[in-house]
């Protein structure tokens, strides 16, 4: 028994129907090795997460399970973490004053009409008299020497470079990459290790690049309008205008 209860609802499923891995490998193009990793948990043995997500996909539709606890229950295997809603901080109510305002209104007023009676007292006891108008000297002459401009010297910093990343080499290529140019449109079916990732139609003057790391699959509606370059090896157009094709390319040892 498994220690993943993705592995065990895939196993106990594929057992009620009576398939053995290799029934699935042939239903899913699935690689058998690669689904008893699905059932035992053992995901580091998978390719890459893309992948996994995708063996996972095709394991549970052929099974007539729900593709989104399957992958619910990947993700949480694998260590996702779950989403949590946080509530949005709300300030603290600023306290309220409790002074009562007829009683500062009256204060404010009580002090007005003092101050306004002051100054009333004080101005009929001490009457304004007007000061001397005060006599200025004549300005002396005195020369103005031109003030000197001040230099401001202003240091630049020399530009920043940034250096060029560093080409690819060219001709070393890890897995399966196929280029195709299309010069008349073309009906595609695309798997990559057995994971339907492309299906459609490329219009004539489109290039398009499929990447695997075993094996891709490729079923073509109209061969005579696709050239293929593959891992850098023109091939040429693969068929004759309007053939149905399927070519499947597998990485060197």
């Amino acid at each position: 028994m498994s220690s993943s209860s993705l592995g065990d609802m895939l196993r106990e499923r594929r057992e009620e129907h009576r398939w053995s891995l290799e029934d699935v490998a042939q239903r899913t193009h699935i690689r058998r090795d690669y689904l008893v990793a699905l059932e035992e948990g053992n995901y580091a043995a998978l390719p890459s997460d893309v992948h996994t997500r995708g063996f996972v996909r095709n394991y549970a539709e052929v099974l007539g399970l729900s593709t989104q606890e399957a992958l619910k229950l990947y993700a949480h295997e694998c260590g996702d973490p779950d989403l949590v809603s946080v509530a949005p901080l709300v300030p603290p109510p600023k306290p309220r004053s409790f002074t009562l305002p007829g009683l500062g209104f009256a204060a404010a007023a009580t002090i007005a009409m003092a101050a306004c009676a002051y100054w009333i007292i004080y101005g009929l006891l001490n009457p304004a008299v007007p000061p001397p108008t005060p006599t200025l000297p004549p300005p002396t002459p005195t020369n103005i020497l031109p003030t000197a401009t001040p230099t401001v010297r202003v240091l630049l910093s020399p530009p920043t470079t940034t250096p060029t990343e560093l080409a690819s080499t060219p001709g070393v290529y890890d897995g399966v990459e196929a280029v195709f140019e299309v010069t008349a449109n073309c009906w595609l079916r695309v798997e990559a290790d057995g994971v339907s990732i492309y299906e459609g139609i490329l219009r004539a003057g489109t290039t398009r690049t499929f990447t695997a790391m075993e094996e891709l699959r490729v079923r073509m509606g109209n061969a005579g309008g696709v050239r293929v370059t593959l891992n850098g090896q023109d091939l040429g157009v693969q068929g004759s205008s309007g053939q149905v094709l399927t070519q499947v390319w597998t990485a060197e040892p």
